[in-house]
């Protein structure tokens, strides 16, 4: 079966008839970083569909290695046939990698038309094309894709709604035809009706998600796809599908990939905190440019092991989240540090026993902590927004608490506790 990205040579294309597409919005717009491509690799595997329309912004910035990158990407991961739709990120080399901006797909049932808007306007030649095809291939499923949405209650970032008149005046006679129109470009979900018309405009697919204002459903403003299918009266219907509990599992399935990424995560993390040591370290000795080298060496080490992280699939929902939290510091609380500690009393090792006793303590408010979390969040509510503070000298939390003089622990002045921003 033919899959991956499918450039577009002809202005109409007959395909075959379908049970499904998956729409995929804007994945590419914070970079291609493994844990962007995490959720992009999810979007285009978790849903049986026939093909997959990505909806504009598949790079941030269109140069070529961006664009071969994510082809190679694409059809190494995908399952099935992806159709393009440009996007204002798209602009340069967006034909010689994709095809046409303005096309349609087409079947005895249903129209798809792709019209490009990516400079936030309609030219005059998509204002044509859209004229010449969408009575000649009329039928009684129509979409119409374009990538920054019409002006509505809800948007914000949209074309202004003398672009959306010159499209809405050759739609109006086919009304009744239009399931969507269908956009991307802003980084979020929401549904509503413009001028008559079902909008959907989804931007779920890998870039970070925004919520533009009130208005916006945060119950749906999440990682996600949409599906297009049939319902039982042959109209088409659509599905939102959030990505935040659906794994992308095939390639650890390898257990040597798996054991490379393990292993990556693990020597990544430990870098991250040995960097973050060394800085401290320059930085006591007044050694203030080599201290920063080591900070931004201990960011790019931590950026590193969260990539691994989520191509492992370690990323879960908040209550996962909690729930592991908990499973975690109950086992160290309970288990790991008792014994230790126990261990290093009996054998006479003082020095050891101390840190093994200060991580000792701060777990078990570390276990209270998430305790109180997990049960707030799963009555669907947060938990107050108060002060923590971490003592530098033991690694204690402090919380709820407006100025600490000294830590409870260890009794470390107030100018080793540090404020959490």
């Amino acid at each position: 079966m033919e899959k991956g990205i499918i450039k577009v040579t002809e202005a109409a294309t007959q395909i075959d008839d379908f049970e499904s597409i998956s729409l995929i919005g804007d994945p590419g717009c914070d970079g291609l970083g493994a844990s962007t491509m995490a959720v992009f690799a999810k979007a285009l595997t978790c849903s049986k569909s026939n093909f997959s329309i990505i909806l504009g912004d598949i790079v941030h910035k269109s140069i070529t290695p961006l664009y071969s990158c994510v082809k190679d990407f694409v059809n190494t991961v995908s399952t099935n046939k992806v159709y393009m739709l440009c996007g204002n990120h798209d602009l340069i080399h967006y034909e010689e990698f994709f095809g046409l901006r303005n096309y349609l797909l087409y079947n005895d049932k249903t129209l798809l038309l792709f019209l490009d808007n990516s400079k936030k306007k309609f030219e005059e030649h998509t204002i044509e094309f859209l004229r010449e095809n969408i009575e000649k291939y009329r039928r009684k499923n129509i979409v119409i894709f374009f990538h920054i949405p019409p002006p509505s209650a809800i948007g914000e970032n949209t074309v202004k709604p003398e672009e959306w008149e010159k499209v809405k005046i050759l739609l109006t006679n086919y009304k009744n035809d239009i399931s969507y129109i269908i956009c991307g470009h802003v980084h979020s979900y929401y549904e509503d009706v413009v001028d008559g018309f079902n909008l959907i405009v989804s931007g779920g697919g890998g870039a970070k998600i925004e919520f533009l204002n009130p208005k916006i459903d945060t119950r749906k403003a999440h990682h996600h796809i949409v599906r297009l299918f049939f319902g039982t009266d042959g109209k088409l219907k659509h599905k939102y599908i959030p990505l935040e509990s659906i794994k992308y599992a095939k390639e650890i399935e390898d257990e040597l990939v798996k054991s490379y990424l393990e292993n990556s995560l693990a020597n990544e993390s430990m870098a991250h905190v040995r960097y973050k040591l060394f800085a401290e370290e320059a930085e006591e000795k007044r050694f203030p440019g080599i201290a920063k080298m080591f900070r931004a060496f201990s960011d790019s080490e931590f950026y590193h092991a969260k990539n691994h992280f989520y191509v492992l699939g370690r990323m879960n929902p908040i209550k996962d989240n909690l729930e592991s939290a908990k499973t975690g510091e109950s086992y160290e609380v309970e288990t790991m540090y008792k014994e230790y500690l126990d261990y290093c009393k009996k054998m006479n090792h003082g020095l050891t026993a101390y840190t093994f006793y200060d991580s000792l303590e701060a777990e078990k408010k570390h276990l209270s902590l998430v305790k109180d979390a997990l049960e707030c969040y799963s009555n669907g509510k947060d938990i107050p927004v108060i002060n923590y503070f971490t003592c530098a000298s033991c690694g204690y939390t402090l919380a709820g608490i407006e100025n600490p003089v000294n830590c409870p622990i260890c009794g470390a002045p107030n100018d080793r506790i540090n404020k959490v921003p």
